[in-house]
């Protein structure tokens, strides 16, 4: 392990000195503006948890078999991509099969001669989302998605609902170091994770009612930290428990499947993770037919459309309450 860091340093360091093409606009454009329903009854938003976001399938099996409405989803990162697989065709079955077959190194092609931005460019998961895809654009989903990505440059944490669905995607999912940055929109995107791992914030202001937030934070286990490596790592996870319990915390309801021991790329505990996503909603699907059945439901199935302009949340207000 520690070799290969050192091998990734001198890498750095000596293809470093060229030009920085990761620069923004000077004037990026405003975010564009998407279509929403005019009542947003349920949103589902699901959090970020790389190879975890098996867990999503789970849960939204037993949405799906419980007869919850969706009529928003807001994704981060693996959630961005289970999320638009559901908005692309609403299946349940479909999207495991799908999400079954996907594996890592699948969306991975890495070349350390040319990662300078991250070990990873994004031409394989391109491909991989272009062949698992129906839909081209956001309008063309047959459930409304808003996908998260964050600012590099500006630290703002950038909701997307228009235009290429893929590009979204991708930038949503560009972990740091792993993946190279996505450049679109006349901005520099990174994961939206970084930021906020489960955009519950996005989903309220965009005016749903009832949200429903899918955390796949790792709960830490009980062993005790013994080197350098495994301090950092506790450390990391505890900062990642914090930051995901701050960004559900206006939610209605909190699934969280227990994902304890099951790393981001562990991808030989996909089966686990799927039964644990559909043993946390099941435990609150009594709780959220009860707050459906207390909305009133009049016109419901009538649904009229409105044009939305999102915030670019700056880091002093992504994770107010306001």
């Amino acid at each position: 392990m520690f070799k290969l860091l050192m091998m990734f340093c001198a890498l750095t360091i000596l293809f470093g000195c060229g030009p920085n093409k990761y620069l923004p606009d000077e004037n990026p454009p405003e975010t564009p503006s998407f279509y929403v329903p005019e009542r947003i009854r349920v949103a589902l938003v699901l959090g970020s948890g790389g190879v975890r976001g098996m867990a999503h399938v789970g849960v939204i099996e037993e949405l799906e078999a419980a007869g919850i409405p969706i009529d928003l989803i807001v994704g981060c990162s693996a959630g961005s991509i289970v999320g638009a697989l559901y908005a692309d065709n609403p299946s349940a079955e479909a999207i495991k099969c799908a999400v079954w077959k996907l594996r890592t190194n699948s969306l991975l092609d890495i070349n350390l001669w040319t990662c300078r931005y991250g070990l990873s460019k994004e031409n394989s998961m391109h491909q991989v989302l272009d062949d698992h895809l129906c839909a081209e654009t956001f309008d063309q989903l047959r459930i409304p998605l808003v996908v998260v990505a964050a600012d590099l440059h500006s630290g703002e944490l950038v909701p997307m609902g228009s235009g290429d669905l893929v590009q979204s995607i991708q930038a949503s999912c560009s972990l740091p170091f792993v993946f190279v940055p996505c450049k679109y929109m006349g901005r520099v995107l990174v994961d939206g994770g970084v930021i906020n791992p489960v955009p519950v914030k996005v989903a309220r202001d965009l005016g749903a009612e009832i949200i429903i937030a899918v955390d796949l934070c790792e709960l830490l286990d009980q062993t005790v930290p013994s080197n350098l490596i495994e301090i950092l790592t506790r450390s990391a996870e505890i900062a990642f428990m914090w930051q995901n319990e701050t960004c559900t915390k206006h939610s209605d309801v909190i699934v969280r499947p227990k994902t304890c021991g099951c790393g981001t790329f562990s991808e030989d505990r996909k089966a686990e993770l799927y039964w644990a996503g559909k043993r946390a909603a099941k435990e609150m699907i009594p709780r959220i037919k009860g707050l459906l059945k207390a909305q009133a439901c009049d016109n419901y199935e009538l649904k009229q459309w409105r044009w939305v302009t999102p915030n670019c949340y700056s880091p002093q207000i992504c994770h107010s309450s306001d």
